[in-house]
């Protein structure tokens, strides 16, 4: 068995969280042999605090300034007894070429979703991967999540007409009002938001389609992202700015229809807040279940005020109505008015997902989710946004937008007062 030595690129909030799973499992992981050899971050503080934190369980790792130093270092180490493994925790415009470098390396790679920004970077690392029979895979996290787990046991035995997936947040005003802070956060609410929900090929598949595809039907871009608060730009997907509607144009509010087989499937993805289909299923969940699944909170920014929201949920219609709230790790029968237990297991989701990575560079297991899905799923992505940003007025979609931002922060010197973070239904 070769040893699996791991490279990683990036240690920001996601990318520490990694970091340290890596080093529980090179002591923890008895199916494999692990070693964390380096990783790479342009910031010194974060070098040093991941050293201090594997010295004191008992490990060294070495520490680079560039992903190119990295990559030379790694290539020293690759051997008929090592692979190498890179785990780019990254800036998301890097993500595609970091892939490149792996497997012009011969590196099994593991990226941070989203894997590519524009469709021909798509094609040209698939390109890459099959001339040189290389491994790479997604951090598809949400296929771990003990929610989807159980609800594709669920759908085994059931009848599917309809799936629906949201996941919405209020990141783009976050970003309006900290753009440094949020600089890392890119894509607008299609690739940053809906590259998440993967898992619907394995709820299709559960519901006995055979290599299921997704035919688009409809794309509405209900909103665009301004650059910043009263700006003539609209915001790209890169983090830039653009005065047209073209395919860099960053949408903020996205809802899809597509069909697989005779299954409905819709994706929906927001930056600015929960839209009013994900509103009125949450006042349902509410009234029928007394449970909350969308999260709010006020946030005061000098003299303005806006809500923070975040949902994260899907619900199956069919023989059965499952509510999935992701953002709780909760599962209901929304008409029997019960909570479905779902598994407790021993690990959190980026554990796993860094897990079957490890696993399979080693040549233990076999990915889940392989290439053709994350094909058919990439393309979907890239179909919607070439969709979103045809036939649509610049000034007109910009205006749309102001006032949207106008509608959801309050100015004029209103405070919250004895105002507490919690959860409410719409």
């Amino acid at each position: 068995m070769r040893t699996v030595k791991i490279f990683q690129i990036g240690l920001s909030s996601f990318g520490r969280h990694g970091f340290e799973k890596f080093i529980d499992m090179e002591k923890n992981l008895p199916e494999a042999d692990v070693e964390l050899v380096g990783v790479a971050d342009t910031d010194p503080e974060k070098l040093r605090s991941a050293e201090r934190f594997a010295k004191v369980h008992d490990t060294e790792i070495e520490t680079f300034h560039t992903a190119g130093a990295m990559y030379s270092r790694a290539e020293q180490v690759e051997s008929t007894e090592n692979q190498v493994l890179v785990y780019d925790a990254g800036p998301t415009e890097s993500h595609s070429n970091h892939i490149d470098e792996s497997i012009h390396r011969g590196f099994y790679h593991l990226s941070e979703k989203p894997s590519s920004m524009r469709r021909e970077e798509h094609i040209r690392e698939k390109r890459l991967a099959e001339d040189r029979d290389v491994k790479w895979m997604v951090d598809f996290i949400e296929r771990e999540n003990p929610v989807v787990k159980k609800t594709l046991e669920i759908l085994e035995e059931e009848e599917v007409e309809k799936i629906e997936v949201f996941r919405e947040s209020s990141m783009g005003i976050q970003k309006l009002f900290h753009p440094v802070k949020r600089a890392g956060v890119k894509g607008g609410d299609i690739l940053d938001k809906m590259t998440h929900e993967v898992y619907v090929l394995d709820f299709l598949e559960a519901a006995g389609i055979e290599n299921p595809e997704m035919n688009l039907q409809s794309v509405d871009a209900k909103y665009f992202m301004p650059k910043d608060f009263d700006s003539e730009k609209m915001m790209t997907i890169t983090g830039g700015y653009t005065k047209s509607i073209d395919k860099t144009a960053s949408t903020a509010m996205t809802h899809t229809e597509f069909k697989s087989s005779d299954v409905e499937l819709n994706l929906n993805s927001s930056w600015i807040g929960a839209s009013q289909k994900a509103e009125e299923i949450a006042e349902e969940v509410n009234q029928k279940m007394d449970k909350k699944i969308i999260e709010r909170e006020y946030i005061q920014e000098e003299d303005k005020v806006y809500q923070d929201e975040e949902a994260r949920f899907f619900l199956v219609d069919g023989s059965r109505r499952l509510l999935g709230d992701m953002l709780h790790s909760k599962l209901y029968d929304i008409d029997k008015k019960e909570e479905i237990n779902t598994p407790d297991l021993l690990h959190d989701q980026v554990y796993r997902v860094l897990e079957n990575s490890v696993l399979e560079a080693a040549d233990i297991v076999e990915n889940p989710i392989g290439e053709k899905e994350t094909d058919t799923f990439m393309n979907a992505i890239f179909n919607i946004r070439d969709k979103a940003v045809q036939t649509k007025d610049f000034w007109q979609e910009l205006e749309k937008a102001h006032r949207k931002l106008d509608a959801e922060i309050l100015e004029d010197g209103k405070t919250l007062e004895d105002t507490e973070t919690k959860s409410i239904a719409g």
